[in-house]
């Protein structure tokens, strides 16, 4: 998930249920795709474009932590992929009354 899309999905202002898994990928923007569209001058002016992307891409990738970026986007916890189930049915029994019509006070959906 990259860009406001996660923050786009709930109210900020409210407890979040954050978790991740360690092969999660996101932020600001994706290393693939991004690189091209922040350093397209840089880019344009070289003289061998395919070798300065890749030395750019890797320089990122070495900073490219999924347990870096949960502190930054404030995950909870980074859990092994076995253990979603059980949380995802917390989750769904926690916001069960907001399923509610009558009880929603959000416009955001749980």
């Amino acid at each position: 998930m990259f860009g406001v899309a996660g923050a786009g999905h709930s109210n900020a202002h409210r407890w979040q249920y954050r978790y991740a898994w360690p092969s999660g990928d996101w932020g600001s923007l994706p290393v693939e795709g991004g690189v091209e569209a922040a350093y397209t001058r840089e880019l344009a002016a070289s003289d061998d474009p395919e070798a300065l992307l890749e030395q750019i891409t890797d320089r990122l990738n070495l900073v490219r932590d999924p347990f870096r970026t949960a502190d930054a986007f404030l995950v909870e916890e980074i859990i092994d992929p076995a253990h979603t189930r059980p949380l995802l049915c917390e989750f769904a029994n926690l916001v069960a009354p907001l399923r509610d019509r009558d009880t929603a006070s959000s416009p955001y959906r749980p």
